[in-house]
């Protein structure tokens, strides 16, 4: 999580989480790279450095007893964690016997095997048993965990034919020895309607025509009969939520996605995106993919080069804590009149459409130490004011999970739960696996239910049964979304646009399936989401460094990695917590106060119910439309002395990037070409005030040693922008790389027809508040500015009709 108030520690209590190398395609994918125009990358940072160094699992006697009896592969533990020796005995029981309690006992052999124990051929690349559903091989650098009833396994090892692998994706590492044959059922999003074969390899033959000059896809894929509708995963494996929560819980660490099979759905990828974003790049499918590591513009400093975060063994930086609280708290709110609060809301929409980091579950750290791995307590010192903090003795602050096999070898990576790019991830999710819970069964629509005269999204109605007696946790495509009513506002906004985009075309298309009408509705929302962020949000938060660090779109370009970079997400984009403010009012349809009255920033995070029971989303919407935004160099005391009584969001920023081995600023300067300074003095350029250089003085004593996130955060902001030099350096390139890098952004010639795209660039975020709000009827002409109001009959409609065939 790295945009707001992310109760990284409580919300994940419930939810066990926070907030690239991919397979390269054989030749037959070789003219893809005439997609687009190449373009040379407008950026001031070097290329992100690739995480494709991860370690390898073990697979030949990774643990043995003397007795012979061995765990041959280092994923056994985690296989039988999840059930495989249960769902795949006769494979577990003897490639993992110490894991599955299998072990034979009996006199050592001189070979150190037991002569009861039958000898166990060596399962090679070449030999290994297939799993039993998928018709291609799946890549074993990571676990699998499946959810299936057992199935006997084939008598012999047997391999997929080459008739069934029409294109074979090179692995992301070499193959190593082995893993369960799992039963994965196959994962669709809904049943598709079969074709006949002849007509399936025709459409294929035609899609691959239109993959090689894409620039007409829209418009060719429409008047042929094209549009498939349904992504088909039966070739390959996927991970859910509930499958990296099992593996969290279960080992202090997360599987990553390792799979792409882009040919068997190309129609469908030409058109649609798939759920976790594979296939986006098909010469790297898995380039921006959910359950994939970060990226990084540094190499990671580690305090024992490869897993113990900054300062937990050398000790050379202060308390995070103290520097929260000496340097970044303050009572004084500084605002900047030009802008609304629904910017800020807005960019922590942004923050958890392209990442989300697994947390530690905070049950295993309940109290104050520092356990190896998984846990970094913050202790407050004696002179800290807060009483409350030092009668707790210390901040707990839970580690991101590490990928299964980082850090031991090599440097430990975090896992990104949600795609790299704007897609709405918060509305629909990052799996397949995980739909069900959002969408209305086989249907076109979102699950929207009606509470109290309001379509909300879904919850536990047992939970609620009165104002009084209400624990509402509202479910949805990122399971952060009860953190903030204003967070929880736009989910509902733009669950409703959706359901409403997708009546609308079903009124146009009464032939549509409901996978169609889904889609398309999905495509539209995300296409409105890019929209909004590239055209309202971006150039007021980057100001001047706009045209230089984004700049106008030029086209898609497969050489672009659009994966996140580990410092944006960890450090960078979590300037968005200086605009949170300490009061937000509430107002009725005439933008006067309600009787309810404004509401505390303390008592609108994690009470949903708030919602439910207290004029529904509009009251809020409008309040921080005539809110001004507050500047993002200080961090309010609300998220500092007071957020849930026992934690410092100042303290956690700081221990997160310590936690990631997060270069310190001075490095990042560098990288940004503003020169290293050797000195406090020498940072006057960007942070005027001598005040703030002093106290980073005090408490660091050395320039070198300054966070990254602290540093970044109290530098003056540039041209008309609200981010400083430093944090614009890296967060507008991340996003130009979002942009570039995928093939679905909107402008994208062939993504759109040319009358659909001339409609998306007529939406707005004022409009999607016109048509969802419950009684909306004055909006800013531009959402993110204050000043008045028009009626919402005066902003520009988006024409569905041109999607009627």
């Amino acid at each position: 999580m790295c945009f707001h108030p992310v109760i990284e520690r409580k919300s994940e209590q419930k939810n066990g989480a926070e907030p690239t190398d991919a397979s390269l395609f054989h030749n037959e994918f070789a003219t893809m790279r005439k997609w687009a125009v190449l373009l040379p990358l407008l950026l001031l940072l070097p290329n992100p450095v690739s995480s494709q160094g991860d370690d390898n699992p073990i697979t030949e006697r990774f643990k043995c007893r003397k007795n012979g009896c061995c765990d041959q592969h280092e994923w056994c533990r985690f296989w039988a964690s999840v059930g495989e020796c249960r769902t795949n005995f006769d494979w577990m029981a003897e490639n993992c016997e110490l894991a599955c309690n299998t072990c034979r006992r009996g006199p050592v052999s001189t070979r150190g095997r037991s002569p009861f124990t039958p000898q166990r051929p060596r399962v090679t690349p070449a030999s290994r048993p297939a799993p039993s559903t998928a018709p291609f091989p799946a890549l074993p650098n990571q676990p699998r965990p499946a959810f299936a009833t057992r199935r006997p396994p084939p008598t012999r090892p047997r391999q997929p034919t080459p008739s069934r692998l029409p294109v074979t994706p090179r692995p992301t590492f070499p193959p190593q020895n082995s893993r369960p044959p799992s039963g994965m059922p196959k994962l669709t999003t809904a049943q598709a309607v079969p074709v006949p074969v002849s007509n399936v390899a025709n459409a294929l033959q035609r899609c691959r025509q239109i993959q090689a000059n894409p620039s007409n896809a829209a418009e060719s894929l429409i008047r042929e009969g094209l549009i498939f509708a349904t992504e088909d995963n039966s070739g390959r494996r996927t991970l859910s939520q509930e499958q990296v929560v099992r593996s969290n819980i279960a080992n202090a660490c997360v599987p990553r996605n390792d799979e792409a099979e882009c040919l068997r759905s190309l129609c469908y990828n030409l058109h649609y995106r798939t759920m976790d974003g594979t296939c986006n790049n098909f010469q790297i499918p898995l380039r921006g993919a959910a359950f994939r590591p970060y990226n990084r513009l540094m190499q990671p400093e580690y305090d024992n080069r490869l897993s113990e975060p900054v300062s937990s063994i050398l000790n050379l930086r202060p308390s995070a804590r103290e520097a929260s609280r000496t340097i970044l708290s303050s009572r004084k709110t500084v605002h900047i009149n030009e802008f609304n609060a629904l910017l800020m809301q807005f960019g922590q929409l942004m923050s958890h459409d392209m990442a989300k980091t697994t947390l530690v579950p905070s049950a295993k750290c309940n109290a104050c130490q520092n356990i190896p791995g998984r846990c970094m307590a913050v202790f407050i010192s004696a002179n800290d004011p807060n009483n409350n903090f030092k009668s707790n003795t210390c901040i707990r602050v839970s580690r991101s999970s590490a990928i299964c096999g980082s850090g031991t070898t090599k440097p430990r990576q975090q896992l990104n739960e949600n795609t790299a790019y704007i897609d709405g991830s918060p509305i629909y999710g990052s799996s397949v696996g995980d739909l069900h819970k959002f969408r209305e069964g086989r249907t076109a629509f979102l699950k929207l239910p009606t509470f109290n005269g309001m379509r909300v999204l879904p919850f536990d109605t047992s939970k609620c049964r009165s104002a009084g007696s209400c624990t509402a946790t509202f479910v949805a495509g990122d399971s952060r979304v009860n953190l903030f009513l204003g967070l929880t506002s736009y989910h509902v906004l733009f669950t409703r646009e959706h359901n409403r985009i997708a009546a609308t075309l079903q009124r146009l298309n009464p032939s549509w399936n409901a996978d169609r009408l889904f889609q398309e509705a999905r495509k539209i929302v995300g296409a409105q989401i890019q929209a909004i962020a590239f055209r309202e949000y971006l150039p007021k938060v980057l100001g001047s460094t706009f045209a230089t660090l984004v700049g106008e779109y030029r086209g898609y370009n497969p050489n672009v990695d659009s994966t996140l970079a580990n410092e944006f997400t960890a450090g960078a984009y979590r300037f968005g917590h200086g605009m949170i403010q300490e009061i937000y009012p509430r107002l009725d349809e005439g933008f006067r106060n309600m009787s309810v009255g404004a509401i505390p920033f303390s008592e609108a995070t994690l009470h949903s119910d708030r919602l439910l029971f207290q004029g529904g989303i509009d009251p809020i919407v409008r309040g921080m439309m005539v809110t001004p935004l507050k500047r993002p160099q200080r961090l309010t005391t609300s998220i500092t002395e007071q957020m849930f009584g026992s934690t410092d969001l100042g303290t956690i920023n700081i221990q997160r990037g310590r936690d990631h081995g997060l270069p310190p600023y001075v490095k990042f300067r560098e990288l940004c070409g503003m020169g290293r300074a050797s000195n406090f003095d020498q940072l006057g350029r960007e942070i005027l005030s001598a005040e703030a250089r002093a106290n980073l003085q005090r408490v660091y004593r050395t320039v070198d040693r300054v966070d990254f996130y602290v540093g970044a955060v109290l530098e003056d902001p540039v041209v008309r922008g609200l981010i400083g030099p430093t944090l614009a350096c890296v967060v507008g390139p991340q996003f130009k790389r979002t942009r570039d890098g995928d093939r679905f952004y909107y402008e994208n010639p062939g993504i759109f027809t040319r009358a659909q795209l001339a409609e998306i660039r007529r939406s707005s975020l004022s409009r999607i508040i016109c048509d969802n709000g419950d009684n909306i009827h004055q909006v800013p002409r531009e959402a993110f500015r204050l000043g008045q109001l028009v009626p919402c009959n005066q902003i520009p409609q988006m024409d569905l009709t041109k999607w009627k065939e």
